[in-house]
């Protein structure tokens, strides 16, 4: 009999437990503890954060919804933010908290400003997947611990007011008006893709990895009707950007434009796509776009050579 009116203490005593805990879940309100949040990811950042409300939901899983999310450098009015949401939900599996180890199931905002200067918004629907574990949890060593991998998902990507293909040929300056050429001479079809005021992105699918207050990504294909872009580097949490990669523009495109300005032909890989390396860094809002001129004179110099070459061959 003890050991029975043992297991039935326990049994009640879990039921106790269970039933605490399911009216925590129902009567949190998560409101209560925006102030700290706000003052921890502040202190973290050393930038003004807000957000308007933080909900909890148990319906589907373990759920917080959070609205009117804003970041802003600190003395700056809010109109002149640097990333902006209307709302941000995230699922996130309660047993790994046990371990101070966040599984993020699902991290949603469907509407994501990011502002990088000049007038320049990004903007996109974002979706991530994502594992964090955090070491320390003081504010001063809260993003230096924190770490994480994952797998993100970039929708409706618009680059405002910058045409990025533009960007990268106006720094070819060993070639003078090289846009312009392109512009008054390609047909319409291919012309309109230079008038354009803004870069439109397909759908991106990206893997990460977020280390020493850096994401860090490894294979990042980024995509338009007008280019290419494939590369990897990283972002820190202080908006510094190093990204490495090789701009690419499609065949099509590349035979209008060789058959405009003939000089760009030299940069043409295997495949008779225009090709050339950029070196994307600064940070936000001075993000700085740069082909990587050695290469570009270089092989301008080794087919200028190989053409004389042939043609003193041909002579004799």
């Amino acid at each position: 009999m003890k050991i029975k009116g043992v297991f039935i203490t326990v049994f009640v005593i879990l039921v106790i437990l269970i039933a605490a805990l399911a009216v925590f879940i129902l009567t949190f309100d998560a409101n209560r503890y925006k102030g700290a949040l706000i003052e921890k990811l502040e202190a973290s950042m050393d930038k003004d954060v807000r957000i308007d409300s933080i909900s909890v939901n148990i319906l589907a899983g373990f759920g917080v919804e959070a609205k009117g999310i804003a970041i802003k450098d600190r003395g700056k009015p809010w109109t002149d933010y640097l990333l902006e949401a209307k709302s941000l939900n995230a699922s996130v599996e309660i047993f790994p908290l046990l371990k101070k180890d966040i599984r993020i199931q699902r991290l949603r905002i469907p509407g994501l400003i990011i502002n990088t200067g000049s007038g320049t918004n990004f903007r996109c629907a974002l979706d991530l997947k994502m594992s964090i574990l955090i070491n320390s949890m003081s504010q001063e060593d809260m993003l230096k611990t924190l770490s994480a991998k994952g797998n993100m998902k970039v929708d409706n990507a618009v680059l405002e007011n910058v045409n990025v293909l533009n960007a990268a040929l106006d720094k070819l300056n060993m070639l003078p008006d090289l846009v312009q050429k392109l512009k008054d001479n390609l047909p319409e079809k291919y012309s309109k893709l230079l008038d354009q005021n803004n870069t439109v992105f397909k759908p991106m699918d990206a893997d990460f990895e977020i280390r020493d207050a850096r994401i860090y990504f490894d294979k990042l294909l980024v995509e338009s009707d007008a280019f290419y872009l494939a590369g990897k580097g990283s972002i820190g949490m202080d908006q510094a950007l190093d990204i490495g990669a090789y701009l690419s523009i499609p065949q099509d495109l590349s035979e209008a434009f060789i058959k405009v300005v003939p000089e760009l032909g030299y940069l043409t890989d295997k495949k008779g796509l225009i090709t050339m390396p950029l070196q994307i860094t600064g940070s936000a809002p001075n993000i700085s776009i740069a082909p990587d001129l050695n290469y570009v004179i270089q092989r301008l110099l080794v087919s200028k050579g190989q053409e004389l070459l042939d043609k003193l061959f041909k002579r004799k």
